[in-house]
């Protein structure tokens, strides 16, 4: 039995209490008053969970997944859907069932893989942003049947797939993965609102990277992202460095849909969590400034061009509430439950209650310093306070 104490998070709310652990699960929630004063406690959430993340730590999900989750998990992000790149069908298929084969092998003391998660191919190549256009693939039967393979997707871990909503074929590509149990994604889209509306009535779920690689809002034509701020069926992903989106429009999304409609994500790249200046992805050279990841200016563009992050979503949390721009207990919240929530693992994720695994992390003072973490009950080695 190991007990863990501090400020809890339940219910949204951080209160003193008492966890007991066992058996890989909490088995007991206690609260309790202490002598200290609460804001001298350490503060106790889940584990974070990241349901959009292309590397960390210098790996990613095609090359060193282990050291990906392993990194991961030091950062306090204990599962996570590891994001792939978009490629041919047939060839982002195999990446994906050698990907997930992978993953069923990693050390238990790593980030727990909850499935991969498709940025394309079926995206709108005018809405690519830093997806590579060559890349992209145009929705049809016979593409899906290509990228998920005999097993329809499960045998191959496909949890999530993002996609335009508004190109051709996209309806019946939405109707075929919500047959398959695949959540559907809207993102790097030109889509209207009502095209928006009509993918959540076949099945989507979720809005991805909100106001990134999608039309901005205006008065008379809303768009995806205005849609994805009203429609509560969709779990709007949120990137949390500041700079893919900025405070008022943070506060905007969080104003329209409460931290349980944001799940908070790092679209974080291999360099994330390396401590690197400069690094390479995907043949690619990026450069690092203030957390965000950028392809450098050069003779096809004269300026930085946006391409992920280098942030953790735990450093996320950290920057949103230092700025004042959310609350510690939206901000965790937005990082634990939502996601666990959009994954139908509420309950068993992403919450503090009897029963649910024993995935915590303990943070320390106005820092927010990461003093501790457990997976499935078993507190992983010192980590560093970065």
């Amino acid at each position: 039995m190991t007990e863990v104490v501090g400020r809890l998070l339940i219910g949204g709310r951080l209160a003193p209490g008492r966890l007991t652990l066992a058996d890989g699960r909490i088995q007991q929630i206690e609260l309790v008053a202490f002598e200290r004063s609460p804001n001298e406690l350490d503060v106790v959430a889940p584990g974070l969970i990241d349901l959009h993340v292309h590397g960390f730590g210098g790996g990613d999900p095609v090359e060193q997944l282990a050291l990906m989750a392993s990194a991961l998990a030091r950062a306090g992000t204990t599962a996570f859907q590891p994001t792939m790149f978009p490629a041919q069908p047939a060839q982002l298929g195999e990446l994906c069932q050698r990907t997930w084969h992978e993953s069923q092998r990693l050390p238990r003391a790593t980030a727990r893989v909850v499935g991969l998660h498709l940025e394309g191919p079926f995206v709108n190549p005018e809405r690519a942003g830093a997806l590579p256009p060559e890349d992209l693939a145009t929705p049809s039967p016979a593409a899906l049947r290509e990228l998920l393979g005999p097993a329809t997707g499960a045998g191959r871990g496909i949890k999530t797939v993002t996609l335009a909503p508004e190109l051709p074929g996209s309806a019946d590509l939405i109707a075929e993965l919500v047959r398959c149990g695949i959540r559907v994604s809207l993102g790097h889209s030109k889509a209207t609102a009502a095209d928006a509306r009509a993918a959540a009535k076949a099945g989507a779920v979720g809005a991805t990277h909100l106001f990134n690689a999608m039309n901005p809002v205006h008065h008379r034509e809303v768009g995806l992202a205005g849609f994805a701020l009203i429609e509560r069926a969709l779990t709007a992903e949120l990137i949390g460095d500041l700079v893919h989106v900025g405070a008022d429009a943070v506060e905007l999304a969080l104003a329209a849909r409460g931290p349980r409609g944001l799940a908070l994500v790092s679209d974080a790249l291999r360099g994330a969590g390396t401590g690197c200046d400069v690094f390479h992805s995907h043949g690619r050279a990026h450069v690092i400034r203030d957390g965000t990841a950028y392809y450098p200016p050069g003779a096809e563009r004269p300026e930085p061009q946006l391409a992920g992050t280098a942030m953790g979503q735990l450093e996320m949390v950290r920057r949103l509430v230092a700025r004042g721009v959310v609350g510690l207990e939206e901000a965790l919240t937005m990082a634990s439950e939502t996601p666990a929530r959009a994954l139908g693992l509420h309950g068993e994720l992403g919450v503090l209650a009897p029963g649910a695994r024993a995935d915590l992390i303990v943070l320390r003072g106005a820092e927010l310093s990461l003093t501790a973490v457990y997976i499935g009950g078993q507190r992983l080695p010192p980590v560093a306070a970065a």
